[in-house]
């Protein structure tokens, strides 16, 4: 990976917790789909997933079989992603999600997918999915970015040695796990953020936020689960799941101006149009602008502050969506506060790091 691709995956993976091999694999998985088409005239001109084993406390059992000492929560998953979840946005998680399953393959599934926690709004939909071997004691569970070379703490399991010198040692059978969701679900499969622990040896915790496609009140969610013996084997087993969720959040849009032309020194860009949603879960910012002239060094990126010399919003994660004709989209995603009257919008290079310029925006009356 060279160095301008780790400058971003740092800026990316800052608040990710995984080793820095499973990070740079992630990188490199960035770099191979970075131009994904979606329907229309709208494509992806960025987009990341982070993946990240969560850090869990072991304890000692009987038979020397990892467990956890609780379960993954969407909480937990909120904050493992740099995410705070709120009080009123607590209230929205729904647990009792009846589910049907359908099986692609002929092969019996050697485990099974259950979503055990959804919280949806507006711009999203976050889910815990609870991926459980159906035989004891015979199979040690990975996610699908996982190889048997990796520290087995990449899995949540305190200890040194490798994933596969733990199974070894436990006479496990590795089967490496995925779950994402399907092509025809109203959501964006190549933007999402995952998180995942094991709960014990066969029974992994997945945490998935999907960006929704479609603004109806009621989702049909759709889940394609994988199950692979190796890492990179064309012997897939795959089954769906699906559930129906309904988005009970609100919304508000707001629009913020400033009283100057927002043009980016140093690049060919001019910020034309800026929106916020806000929702009990997170604050969802819309950054249109034009860059005719773009070069893949200015690495223009954009984040928000309450002031100059500000941190930034908590959370900050997205991509970059490119509309055609030079005109370009930046999705950022904040945790849920009050919106402040006015703030700052700083331009920057993210390869680089320096900063192009600010601006001071307010809501438009």
């Amino acid at each position: 990976m060279n160095n301008t691709n780790k400058e971003y995956y740092k800026r990316v993976y800052d608040k990710v917790h995984a080793s820095e091999e499973l990070k740079e694999r992630l990188m490199d998985m960035r770099g191979e789909n970075k131009m994904i088409k979606t329907e229309g005239k709208k494509r992806s001109r960025v987009v990341w997933k982070a993946a990240a084993a969560a850090v869990a406390l072991a304890v000692t059992v009987p038979t020397g079989v990892y467990a956890a000492t609780h379960y993954f929560d969407m909480n937990e998953f909120f904050s493992k992603t740099g995410h705070t979840l709120s009080e009123d946005a607590s209230k929205l998680i729904e647990t009792e999600i009846p589910q049907t399953q359908k099986k692609d393959i002929t092969e019996e599934m050697p485990v099974e997918f259950t979503a055990q926690e959804a919280l949806c709004d507006s711009g999203s939909v976050s889910l815990i999915i609870e991926a459980k071997a159906k035989t004891s004691g015979k199979y040690l569970l990975a996610y699908q970015d996982c190889l048997e070379t990796d520290p087995v703490s990449n899995l949540g399991i305190k200890g040194k040695g490798t994933i596969g010198e733990y199974a070894k040692e436990r006479g496990l059978e590795i089967l490496y796990l995925g779950t994402n969701f399907a092509q025809d679900s109203p959501f964006s499969p190549g933007v999402c953020s995952i998180d995942y622990k094991l709960a014990a040896d066969d029974v992994m915790e997945i945490g998935i936020t999907g960006e929704r496609t479609a603004d109806q009140k009621d989702l049909n969610v759709i889940m394609l689960n994988t199950v692979q013996t190796s890492v990179g084997s064309d012997e897939i087993l795959k089954y769906t799941n699906a559930f129906e969720l309904q988005d009970k959040s609100s919304s508000e849009t707001v629009l913020y101006t400033a009283k100057e032309d927002m043009k980016i020194k140093g690049t060919s860009a001019v910020v034309t149009k800026i929106t916020v949603e806000a929702t009990e879960v997170n604050n969802y910012v819309k950054v249109y602008f034009t860059n005719p002239a773009e070069t893949d060094d200015d690495g223009l990126t954009f984040r928000f502050k309450d002031n100059r010399d500000a941190e930034e919003w908590n959370g900050g994660g997205g991509y970059v969506e490119e509309l055609g004709d030079g005109k370009y989209c930046q999705h950022l995603t904040y945790d849920a506060r009050k919106l402040p009257k006015k703030c700052i919008i700083e331009a920057f290079n993210c390869w680089e790091k320096n900063i192009y310029g600010q601006f001071e925006i307010s809501m438009a009356k």
